[in-house]
């Protein structure tokens, strides 16, 4: 009975989550199980708005592309300004996008700015990690050239979170709060720097 949780657990965070991006970088539904295929799923493109845990995203343990257990509040700590971006391996906007990130947290991080990536899909139906997809986000962040810390969200994070498309963008005060509403979808540089402009203003 537990094993078939954690399946429908996987499948439904692999069909939520892979739904959310841009259309062009979905599977054909002859791709999913099943099992996926018979998830029922609730979101829609309305939804705007990703409810936070109550104890906080920075409470989270999560692992490294190592497979280590690490704190999150350890990549949040010391800092005036984290964010957050939960990405996709699969998501043609989630990689475009990370060289401006790149660029920005290395010139922002002077002011006390540091981004930490969340990578979301490392997992197989049965709510195993998979190698072949940790390999494919080493390569994903070589060829991106981004220097900040690559995690890997577990599948209690997304699932408290209501975590429905990717990018998926939290920022963090130096305390660890969530600030404001996550943020969907990708963003150009200026339209992120005016984000974090505005929370770093708040400090």
């Amino acid at each position: 009975m537990r094993k078939a949780a954690v399946v429908l657990l996987a499948a439904t965070l692999s069909f939520c989550i892979i739904s959310g991006c841009g259309k062009s970088e979905q599977p054909s539904i002859d791709q999913q199980t099943a099992d996926t295929r018979n998830v029922e799923i609730q979101a829609t493109e309305q939804t705007t708005e990703i409810i936070s845990p109550e104890d906080g995203l920075v409470n989270y343990t999560v692992k490294d592309l190592d497979l280590n257990d690490v704190a999150l509040a350890d990549y949040v700590k010391g800092n005036k300004l984290t964010m957050i971006n939960i990405w996709g391996t699969f998501c043609g906007p989630c990689i475009s996008e990370m060289p401006a990130l790149g660029e920005i947290e290395r010139r922002y991080k002077d002011k006390g700015f540091e981004i930490v990536g969340l990578t979301c899909d490392v997992y197989d139906m049965y709510g195993n990690y998979d190698e072949r997809i940790i390999d494919d986000a080493r390569s994903i962040i070589e060829d991106t050239g981004v220097t900040y810390p690559v995690l890997v969200a577990p599948s209690q994070l997304m699932m408290e979170i209501g975590l429905q498309y990717v990018p998926t963008t939290y920022f963090l005060d130096s305390e660890g709060n969530v600030l404001g509403n996550a943020e969907i979808g990708s963003k150009t540089s200026v339209e992120w720097e005016d984000v974090i402009n505005m929370y770093l203003s708040q400090e």
